[in-house]
């Protein structure tokens, strides 16, 4: 029996008001709810620093860049900055062809925080 179930990992680290977020698998309409809550709830605890580390993502589709830019956005509301790091060359040209690139600030050579 094959499990179509995507795989979907978010892990949560916490350094003073700096929060690494770790995506692993896909981003996608089902998982990308759970981003945003992820990333308000770190905001809403007090987080001025904030990195999507796309290390680990596989995929993202359009219900996943507009997350992305949510979650940007509500950072910026907040008075955080947002960064995304570390996507792969497939997630790299997906938000270089869709002009989030322009957007988005990223990062590929961030270091672990």
């Amino acid at each position: 029996m094959v499990d179509d179930e995507a795989v979907w990992e978010l892990s949560v680290h916490r350094r003073d008001r700096r929060a690494r977020l770790d995506l692993l698998g896909e981003l996608d309409l089902d998982s990308a709810p759970e981003l945003l809550a992820a990333v308000v709830e770190q905001l809403g605890a007090g987080a001025t620093d904030v990195v999507l580390d796309l290390t680990s993502l596989q995929f993202v589709d359009s219900s996943g860049l507009g997350t992305l830019v949510g979650c940007w956005r509500r950072a910026q509301h907040a008075g955080a900055r947002l960064v995304v790091a570390n996507p792969n060359d497939d997630v790299a040209m997906t938000l270089e062809i869709t002009g989030l690139d322009q957007i988005l600030p990223i990062d590929r050579d961030a270091a672990a925080a």
